[in-house]
């Protein structure tokens, strides 16, 4: 949905930033996202799951593990740096008549 939105806005010739600001969980999901086309992601419910658990220790902690799960996502992929994500490494399903 996402790209469909980035897509079509991109095809008017405007400028749009699109941001994610809702289900990020994992690296992985953050790997989706910026290849369906957002700028960026915003944390929110890991990061006070982090802050309940331990404090400012467990939000260290869950940005430290959300960064390791993106850097071995973009492996997977073949990827050095988050320039090289595009939508090209997502997987399409195509149904079969």
């Amino acid at each position: 949905m996402i790209y469909l939105l980035v897509s079509s806005l991109n095809m008017k010739m405007y400028l749009f930033i699109v941001f994610i600001d809702s289900g990020i969980r994992t690296g992985t999901d953050v790997l989706k996202a910026l290849a369906l086309g957002a700028r960026g992601v915003f944390i929110g419910r890991p990061i006070l799951y982090g802050l309940a658990c331990g404090g400012d220790d467990g939000v260290r902690r869950v940005l430290e593990i959300l960064k390791t799960e993106l850097k071995y996502d973009m492996a997977c992929c073949g990827l050095k740096s988050i320039d090289e994500i595009n939508q090209n490494i997502l997987y399409k399903h195509h149904e079969k008549l």
